[in-house]
């Protein structure tokens, strides 16, 4: 299950639940996923928190990987709403399909993949889910 925490954005969870369903399905993961909205201050706390990093970024990834009473848990993923604002503007991109593509990179980060020493493997399969989702 995908739980879309919007707290003071509007967001059309219909929609990305319903696009990120074939996404978890082609990944065979299991377990809900939580993914949040905020803003660049969260953003920061968070990456200076968790990553040691003094500035907000676009998306951050939580695995936790955990049993619990409810179910398996899979983690949280956290995204910048107005970081993911400029990067649509600048990429010529709706909001939705930022998010999306934001989404998704989440998600393969709960899966497993990282990026940073996978010689472009995780980017790769993102282009081509995003690809077969649209």
């Amino acid at each position: 299950m995908i739980n879309l925490i919007k707290n003071k954005y509007r967001l059309d969870q219909n929609y990305f639940i319903n696009r990120l369903k074939p996404v978890i399905q082609k990944l065979d993961i299991k377990g809900d996923i939580s993914i949040k909205l905020g803003s660049e201050d969260e953003s920061r706390d968070l990456n200076q928190k968790y990553l040691q990093k003094d500035y907000p970024t676009d998306v951050l990834s939580f695995p936790i990987q955990q049993q619990l009473p409810e179910g398996y848990y899979l983690g949280d993923i956290f995204i910048c709403m107005p970081i993911a604002r400029e990067q649509a503007k600048k990429e010529k991109i709706s909001l939705k399909n930022e998010l999306l593509i934001l989404m998704i990179h989440g998600i393969l980060h709960l899966a497993g993949y990282d990026h940073e020493g996978d010689n472009g493997e995780m980017f790769s399969l993102q282009d081509q889910i995003i690809d077969e989702i649209k």
